[in-house]
């Protein structure tokens, strides 16, 4: 995670989106189910047993394959668990039951069934393939208990890429591990060499919204070595490849804000919003893009919004966004409230207890003066290099 601790206001306001992309939108591989799904789509599924027998195993497959591709996981691991009782080797149905599981979160049975099919075909590219990116999933789950996981995932794809080394499937995977070890350099040129084979003969056979995501993760990777502009191309090739893709609009955003061009953020990040209203990231960056161009009155529900979602405890400037939002449309017992919510959250920063002050000192009620006092002596006990705390404590009363 990016440390927000010595940044002010719009820098403070840069560092958070990119801690917002990063922390919260980690490189997508597109071989995993779980990262974008929409709701499963009414479809004519296996019939029930009838006169001529239960359903053959390639109908069962057909139907899991389709559930898996729509979200529907459990659905899906239903099918391919029902394909296995009939044929238990069957590599599809295994690598099929690994990705309903391991988007179901249930990272060890999913790496069981993934190396059942490697036992019955050692040479499953694609059973690497995904075999890898649980290992990398059951990482970001507890880092603390599987430490060594991603250098697991690491070995396993590179079995895939001695078997298969111009696969762009193979290349996005190994690009994405890679990235995570921040191994940016080595990332680059792998996921550069995906993008080169996405668009040769080895790569006729993905989709676009697959070659969208292996623009995502190069972009990511130019945009974290500060190189906004290769970044910019990359997330732009991505929209146009999937303009469906959440993802690829967020991203884009987040670095035309970078690039200080509000107009074209704030439209990329409210189409990355229309397309995943659920998405923390792409709220909150509309919510700060907003607020940092100086749209502070729209930026008030996006932010709201924000704080709704799955993980906001997680990111605690929102909630001192929030309060500042609150202060410049004179909502001051409102800013208050989210100040003090932003300043206790972990981790602790100079500019929440600023901010917590400010709030203070609007809405000089009895004791708000000692309370804004003892706001800014926190701030400067985390950061004594903060001038806008020292400004402030100087001139109180």
């Amino acid at each position: 995670m990016i440390s927000i601790r010595n940044n002010r206001t719009g820098a403070w306001g840069k560092v958070l989106l990119a801690t917002l992309t990063v922390g919260l939108g980690l490189a997508t591989a597109f071989a995993q189910s779980s990262t974008t799904a929409p709701a499963a789509q009414s479809k004519t599924v296996a019939q029930a047993p009838t006169k001529s027998g239960p359903p053959d195993v390639p109908t069962l497959l057909s139907d899991g394959q389709f559930y898996l591709g729509h979200g529907d996981c459990a659905l899906a691991q239903y099918f391919f668990q029902e394909a296995l009782k009939t044929a238990p080797t069957n590599v599809e149905a295994l690598v099929g039951k690994g990705r309903s599981l391991s988007c179901q979160q249930a990272y060890a049975q999913a790496i069981d069934a993934y190396q059942a099919a490697l036992k019955q075909d050692p040479k499953n590219v694609l059973a690497m393939v995904h075999l890898a990116l649980t290992y990398r999933d059951e990482y970001q789950s507890d880092p603390k208990s599987y430490p060594n996981r991603l250098s697991d995932a690491l070995d396993t794809v590179k079995q895939a890429e001695a078997i298969a080394p111009q696969d762009p499937k193979v290349l996005n995977t190994k690009g994405v591990v890679l990235y995570d070890l921040g191994n940016l350099k080595e990332a680059q040129t792998v996921l550069e060499q995906a993008v080169s084979q996405a668009s040769s003969a080895a790569g006729k056979n993905l989709t676009n919204p697959e070659r969208s995501t292996i623009q995502v993760n190069l972009g990511r990777v130019y945009r974290d070595q500060g190189d906004l502009k290769l970044a910019q191309q990359a997330f732009r090739r991505a929209v146009v490849l999937d303009p469906a893709s959440s993802s690829a609009h967020n991203n884009l955003g987040n670095v035309a804000y970078r690039l200080k061009d509000c107009s074209t953020a704030e439209y990329e990040l409210s189409q990355a919003v229309s397309l995943d209203p659920q998405s923390l990231s792409a709220m909150s960056q509309l919510g700060i893009t907003l607020f940092e161009c100086g749209d502070v009155k729209d930026s008030v529900p996006k932010l709201e919004a924000a704080l709704k979602l799955n993980g906001a405890v997680f990111a605690p400037p929102l909630y001192t966004y929030l309060a500042r939002a609150y202060l410049k449309t004179g909502k001051v017992d409102e800013a208050v409230k989210r100040a003090q919510q932003g300043a206790l959250l972990p981790p602790e920063s100079a500019d929440a207890y600023y901010w917590l002050g400010q709030a203070y000192q609007a809405r000089g009620a009895s004791g708000d003066v000692q309370n804004a006092r003892q706001a800014y002596q926190h701030a400067l006990q985390i950061d004594a290099t903060y001038q806008p705390a020292k400004d402030a404590l100087s001139s109180l009363p």
